[in-house]
């Protein structure tokens, strides 16, 4: 093959690389949240529950940390119960960026790093605001301690139920030139019998988006119906 030729061969292929990263390289942002603010959007009490305040709670996010890294905005509330008495704690983190260096941390990741054993994880559908919105139910454990979890994440329009599928997802709107947003919300209790609450924990976290105003619903659970995860 003569040299003019195999120079021509190379910068085909350089020229087809280009084109391909090109084509990969995510064009548009999708942020649902835009100039709303957490704390003003999600309401303080609702039905029978009644936000608390909770010191402990309230922690300062130092500038360039993982979390102010990770989230744009980061939200935590204790919830009590008018009725019975229940405590309900819930996190909602939002991130305005999702890329491989960028992206939610799950729950699975995030409890045993703090000490906490993952001992029952359950994938399920639950029913929010007319919508089927694809959960997690995870029970954590360390010595004295037993807490129940009910969580979602929505990545763009979707709502992988697993890191695997979150990593898929996130390739999978990449390749439409897509940089989708984030948003993890998060309600647990802390129990002292045998029963897991999993029930109670989705009923109010149906309540808590019901209670949100349907034109602002979307950061939480998506602009339009639940498109298929990737896994």
């Amino acid at each position: 093959m003569s040299m003019a030729r195999r120079e021509m061969l190379a910068g085909g292929l350089l020229f087809g690389a280009l084109g391909m990263a090109t084509w990969l390289t995510p064009r548009t942002r999708m942020n649902l949240l835009g100039r709303q603010d957490l704390e003003a959007l999600v309401p303080e009490n609702f039905g029978a529950w009644k936000s608390s305040y909770d010191p402990s709670l309230v922690v300062p996010i130092k500038e360039g940390s993982l979390t102010d890294t990770l989230y744009d905005e980061l939200l935590t509330r204790r919830y009590v119960n008018a009725a019975t008495g229940a405590q309900i704690y819930l996190m909602i983190a939002y991130g305005g960026t999702q890329t491989d260096a960028l992206q939610l941390h799950r729950p699975e990741t995030c409890y045993p790093a703090v000490g906490m054993r993952i001992v029952e994880r359950e994938r399920f559908t639950l029913p929010v605001a007319g919508r089927e919105i694809p959960s997690v139910a995870l029970v954590a454990q360390a010595p004295g301690r037993t807490e129940d979890i009910v969580y979602w994440t929505r990545m763009g329009p979707r709502f992988p139920q697993t890191a695997g599928a979150q990593r898929s997802d996130k390739l999978q709107l990449a390749m439409k030139g897509i940089i989708p947003d984030g948003v993890l919300i998060r309600a647990s209790l802390i129990r002292d019998d045998g029963e897991t609450h999993f029930e109670e924990l989705g009923a109010f976290l149906s309540g808590l988006v019901s209670a949100v105003p349907p034109s602002k619903r979307a950061v939480l659970i998506g602009p339009r119906p639940v498109e298929p995860s990737a896994g």
